[in-house]
C-alpha cells in the first residue's frame, strides 16, 4: 500500500463455483481477517447452501496495528492511535478497486468488524455511507473518547434522511451489565439511529446470551448476516396473494440487488410449491418449481416434483421432458436413478 507506506497481507476467499460461472458476486471486508476468517467462511457455505444469502466474495485484511487503523481520533493516553481516515482511504482507493479488478464482484458490498474493528465499521457508516451496502458491528468499542462516535449520530441523520442501508450490531451479555460498559455505549448508539428516523435504514441490535467478548462474534456474524440478506425471504403475502408476476418480480429484484446467484433455500420453493398445490394452483406451483429447478440444476428431486405438477396440471409433454432432464442430471452425477425416472416416462406415455 502507497498510502499506509507498508505491506498489507489480504486473505481472499472465493465462492466454491467461482471458476465453474460467469456470475458476479458481493463482496464482503473482515478487518482482523486472520483471526476472523475461519469461523466467518464456514458460516457462509451454511447459509449459501440453504439459500439464505447469496454466495460471496470474502476479503479478509490482516491486522498490523489495530489501535492505529480502527480509530478515527486520537486517544488520550493511546500513543500511535487516529490513523483510520488513512486506513479508509487505503481500502477506498487501493483495496476495493484492486478486488473490482481482479474478481468478478457485483456492487453489493458489506463490512464487518469486532471491538476496535467494530467501531472502525460504525464509523465508516458515518464518515462514508456510500461505501457499503451491509454493515456487521460486533461488540464495538464505542466508548473510544467518549462516545464520541454516538454524539455524531444525530447531525449525521439530519444531513442524511434517506439511507437504503442494512446495520446489525451484536454483542455479548457477558461483556458488561446492561446499564453500564459496551452494552450500554451499544444501546445508546442504537437509540440515536431510533431518534433520527432515517427512511429505508434498516437496524437490529442482538444481544448473545452467556457470550463473552470474544466468543460472541461467532453468533453475531450469524445473525448479521441473517438480517443483512432478510429481504431475500418471500413476504408473508405470497402464499395468500400469489401471482406469478408477483413471485417471478421478487425473484429478480433479489438477482438485481445481490447478484444473479441469489436464491431461496430449496424448502422455501418446496413449501410454496406444496401450498400453491393445495389451492389447486397447479401453473404458480409449476412456475415455482420451474424457477427452483434454474436455482439448484443439480437436484433431481426437485425435477421430480415438478414433473410430478406438470402431469397434476395436465401438461404431460412438460412432465416428460422434466423426467428426461432429470435422467441425464442422475447420469452426470451417478444418483442412480435413472430406472425410477425412466418408469415414470413410460407411465405417461401409456396414460
Amino acid at each position: 500500500s502507497q498510502l499506509l507506506g507498508e505491506e498489507r497481507p489480504i486473505i481472499v476467499s472465493l465462492p466454491t463455483d467461482y471458476d465453474s460461472t460467469q456470475a458476479d458476486y458481493p463482496v464482503m471486508y473482515l478487518t482482523d481477517g486472520r483471526q476472523n476468517i475461519w469461523h466467518v467462511m464456514g458460516t457462509i457455505e451454511v447459509l449459501t447452501r440453504t439459500g439464505s444469502i447469496p454466495p460471496l466474495i470474502v476479503i479478509g485484511i490482516e491486522s498490523t496495528n489495530r489501535m492505529r487503523d480502527f480509530t478515527m481520533t486520537k486517544g488520550a493516553n493511546q500513543p500511535g492511535s487516529g490513523g483510520g481516515h488513512q486506513f479508509l482511504a487505503f481500502m477506498e482507493q487501493e483495496l476495493i478497486p484492486y478486488i473490482d479488478s481482479a474478481y468478478r464482484t457485483h456492487p453489493f458490498r458489506l463490512l464487518e468488524g469486532h471491538s476496535l474493528g467494530g467501531l472502525f465499521v460504525a464509523s465508516i457508516f458515518i464518515e462514508r455511507p456510500k461505501l457499503f451496502d451491509g454493515y456487521i458491528v460486533m461488540s464495538p468499542a464505542l466508548w473510544w473518547n467518549n462516545e464520541d462516535l454516538t454524539k455524531q449520530v444525530a447531525p449525521f441523520l439530519k444531513a442524511h434522511t434517506h439511507l437504503d442501508k442494512a446495520l446489525f450490531f451484536g454483542i455479548g451479555t457477558g461483556e458488561s451489565s446492561p446499564d453500564f460498559g459496551m452494552r450500554k455505549e451499544l444501546k445508546n448508539f442504537v437509540d440515536a439511529l431510533a431518534a433520527g428516523q432515517a427512511s429505508s435504514l434498516r437496524y437490529e441490535r442482538k444481544e448473545m446470551e452467556d457470550e463473552g467478548h470474544m466468543s460472541s462474534a461467532l453468533l453475531s456474524n450469524y445473525y448479521g448476516l441473517k438480517f443483512i440478506f432478510a429481504d431475500m425471504a418471500f413476504p408473508d403475502s405470497l402464499s395468500e396473494n400469489y401471482s406469478d408476476e408477483l413471485f417471478l418480480n421478487h425473484e429478480r429484484k433479489i438477482m438485481d440487488k445481490y447478484g444473479s446467484l441469489a436464491k431461496q433455500s430449496a424448502e422455501s420453493y418446496v413449501s410454496l410449491a406444496f401450498q400453491l398445490r393445495e389451492q389447486k394452483k397447479f401453473t404458480g406451483a409449476c412456475t415455482v418449481l420451474q424457477r427452483s429447478v434454474e436455482a439448484y440444476p443439480f437436484d433431481v428431486g426437485l425435477m421430480n416434483l415438478l414433473a410430478d405438477t406438470y402431469e397434476l396440471n395436465g401438461k404431460m409433454d412438460q412432465a416428460i421432458a422434466v423426467y428426461q432432464q432429470a435422467i441425464a442430471t442422475s447420469k452426470k452425477y451417478h444418483y442412480l436413478r435413472e430406472e425410477e425416472f425412466e418408469k415414470q416416462i413410460d407411465r405417461l406415455k401409456n396414460k
